[in-house]
């Protein structure tokens, strides 16, 4: 079989890969119960055990919580690998592309529509694709030690590399274990060139571990029947039926042909699913961000109920929120802050989005618990980006523009229920930030992306009970918390964090007594 080779690959062959790295221990950072308690959701303005808000049921697969990972993915994978060796069932990735480019995200800035377009991540290889080749393979090494035997990888490209990684993927699973390069045609309309053909499709490369593996005829993989059948259906007593034609001796024949799908079993390309526009309710302001029904026909199609799902590169969260919605638990990690954040509010928001199933509905449950955790390795928290400061900005003055934010709370207290206010928000170095930004800030408040309250401090995490948050669609704050009640006398440790629009984290502790 012919193999690619590229600068350094002899490194990975001779290291064994995975089984010489680094295992760092994952350090929890939040943890969320089911269901949160939050400004979307029905019937929470007390916090008490007997608040009645839709349950939605827990997974009863070993004490399962899904996990929401912040850390380099090889990192993460790695440290994964002693507990979730040969279990996870589908993943899902959509990593970058080699396209030499820079990818952007959308910073919104309180509630009037107001933004600056952010960079989310570099698509620039300095070795060139070398260098990406080598990126990527020593994490599909992993991810192949990581599926079940009778899992499935989906490896999401486009024209630039998919040529390259389907060499790499028939050396690592085997050209045996190809199952189909699935071509995801969507519309170009704001492409102009004369030059080429208009490139208007994704590759998607689909193996699995094994001959064996878990494949799917579910009605919610099904593709739309063309406009021809769809305007040729007919219904009658028995049922949803179509004429097939035909002719003998010069006389036509028609037979009904009766249907009891709603659609065809999909073939390798893909025409019916749009790609993200702003007008949408899952948008995200992620300029990488991929549809959900793109999602629920891979993972409908490739796993059942309870299957672990995993994305490694979860960008805003898609395949994360569509396992949610379809009963699958799920693992999802990114490198960056960013990302995160809006994985978390997307998890957290799902009772507001479509229903995976029947589009047109909400989906209207909330989500089960799941944990955010990061590897104990020095990651960037502070998102200081460049667009948003003065010019000619040393470097280690880039890390001070952050470091003194606090904010100001009020404690409302009425007997043993308790709430709070969020009354300021300081910003101390604003001489380092841009004039266009500093415009747009009309009030403290429109530096909060997102607050939230643990008002039983006593984990060296934070324990999410209560949280307002601001959404690509909602982009109302609540200012003031609804009020935990207090069942006993004694004294408490409340914890605060906030969340500023560029993503940088401050919490502050405070201690109260309840008589």
């Amino acid at each position: 079989m012919p193999n690619l080779y590229w600068k350094n690959k002899d490194k990975f062959e001779r290291s064994k890969t995975y089984k010489t790295q680094i295992f760092y221990p994952f350090q929890i950072l939040e943890s969320i119960s089911s269901p949160p308690i939050n400004k979307f959701i029905p019937n929470s303005e007390l916090i008490q055990k007997n608040t009645e808000i839709i349950q939605t049921p827990q997974f009863k697969v070993n004490d399962w919580e899904n996990l929401l990972i912040w850390g380099d993915n090889k990192d993460v994978m790695n440290s994964l690998i002693k507990k979730f060796s040969n279990k996870i069932k589908i993943i899902y990735i959509d990593p970058p592309f080699a396209t030499g480019g820079d990818f952007k995200f959308k910073t919104l800035i309180g509630e009037n529509d107001a933004f600056e377009i952010n960079e989310a991540y570099s698509d620039a290889w300095k070795g060139g694709i070398d260098e990406y080749i080598d990126f990527l393979y020593e994490r599909l090494v992993v991810m192949k030690e990581l599926l079940a035997e009778d899992g499935s990888i989906y490896v999401h490209l486009d024209w630039h590399v998919s040529h390259y990684i389907k060499i790499v993927m028939d050396e690592i699973f085997g050209k045996e274990n190809f199952r189909n390069e699935v071509i995801w045609a969507y519309p170009a309309a704001s492409m102009r060139t004369r030059r080429f053909f208009i490139r208007s499709f994704d590759s998607i490369l689909f193996y699995t571990k094994s001959s064996e593996y878990t494949f799917n005829d579910d009605p919610g993989i099904y593709m739309e029947y063309s406009d021809r059948v769809k305007f040729a259906l007919k219904e009658d007593d028995k049922g949803i039926f179509y004429y097939r034609g035909g002719s003998h001796n010069g006389k036509k024949l028609s037979q009904k042909v009766y249907v009891t799908n709603k659609g065809i079993f999909p073939r390798d390309v893909w025409t019916d699913i749009p790609y993200i526009r702003a007008n949408t309710l899952e948008y995200q302001g992620f300029s990488t961000q991929k549809p959900e029904r793109l999602l629920r026909r891979i993972i409908l199609a490739s796993s059942n109920e309870t299957d672990i799902v995993a994305d490694f590169f979860c960008g805003s969260g898609t395949t994360l929120a569509v396992a949610e919605k379809l009963g699958r638990r799920w693992i999802g990690s990114d490198m960056t802050k960013h990302a995160i954040n809006i994985s978390r509010k997307r998890i957290l928001d799902i009772y507001n989005s479509n229903d995976i199933i029947n589009w047109e509905k909400k989906y209207k449950k909330n989500p089960n618990s799941f944990k955010i955790l990061n590897v104990n390795k020095n990651l960037q928290d502070i998102n200081t980006y460049d667009k948003f400061l003065v010019n000619n900005i040393q470097k280690g003055k880039k890390k001070t523009l952050f470091q003194d934010v606090k904010f100001e709370i009020k404690i409302l207290k009425d007997n043993n229920n308790i709430s709070i206010e969020l009354i300021d928000y300081f910003v101390p170095n604003l001489d380092l930030v841009e004039n266009k930004l500093k415009r747009k800030i009309q009030s403290f408040s429109d530096w909060i992306d997102s607050w939230t309250i643990d008002f039983i401090s006593q984990n060296s995490y934070f324990n999410m009970m209560w949280i307002s948050y601001r959404t690509p669609k909602n982009r109302k704050l609540d200012l003031t918390s609804d009020r935990y009640f207090y069942e006993k006398a004694g004294k408490y440790q409340i914890s605060v964090k906030v969340i500023d629009i560029l993503g940088n984290e401050t919490s502050q502790e405070y201690e109260i007594s309840i008589e």
